[in-house]
C-alpha cells in the first residue's frame, strides 16, 4: 500500500512550510483500516509535514483498530473524550486512558486501541517525525499477541 499524498505534504510540501490558520472544513478525512470496516477508526488530519503529523481519530462505541499500528515516529495520545484502552501485542501492557491523559508511544512499539463504552472516544495524536515508512500502514500485525487472563470477578 502507498502512502496517499497528502502526508507530509498537508497543508503545504515541505519547501513551502509557512503559518497557517487550519479550519475544520479543510481536514482530510481518512479511515485507518478501512478495508475492516468493524474494526477501523475515523481520522481527522490536521496537519502533516516531512517532521510531523497531527490528527484527531474517534473510535466508535464498542469498537477497535486492527490491525496494530506501528510508526515510525514517536507518537503522543491525548484523550479529549470518551475512554480508550491501548494494548501493546508484544508485551500484553494495557492502559486505560479518559479525558485529560495522555501517553507516549515510542517509534516502532505496536499498538491497538479499544472503546469498551457506548460513547464515542475521541484522541488528539501527533506522530514525529513520520507517520509511516515508504511502505505506509501496515497491512496486519504477524506477531504473537500476548493476553493476560484477569482473576478478578464482577460482583452481581
Amino acid at each position: 500500500m502507498t502512502i496517499p499524498a497528502y502526508f507530509g505534504n498537508f497543508p503545504f510540501p515541505p519547501g513551502e512550510k509557512k503559518p497557517h490558520h487550519l479550519t475544520a472544513d479543510k481536514f482530510k478525512m481518512f479511515i485507518y483500516t478501512g478495508n475492516k470496516p468493524y474494526s477501523s477508526d475515523l481520522n481527522y488530519l490536521l496537519a502533516s509535514t516531512d517532521k510531523m503529523t497531527t490528527g484527531i481519530y474517534q473510535l466508535a462505541p464498542g469498537s477497535n483498530f486492527d490491525p496494530a499500528d506501528i510508526h515510525a515516529g514517536d507518537e503522543v495520545y491525548y484523550v479529549l473524550e470518551g475512554e480508550v484502552h491501548l494494548l501493546n501485542p508484544e508485551t500484553g501492557h494495557t492502559e486505560r486512558m479518559g479525558p485529560g491523559d495522555s501517553i507516549l508511544i515510542p517509534m516502532g512499539v505496536p499498538h491497538r486501541g479499544y472503546n469498551f463504552t457506548d460513547k464515542a472516544a475521541v484522541i488528539l495524536f501527533c506522530i514525529a517525525p513520520r507517520i509511516w515508512d515508504e511502505k505506509g500502514p501496515p497491512t496486519g500485525y504477524f506477531g504473537a499477541t500476548r493476553l493476560f487472563k484477569s482473576e478478578r470477578r464482577v460482583s452481581e
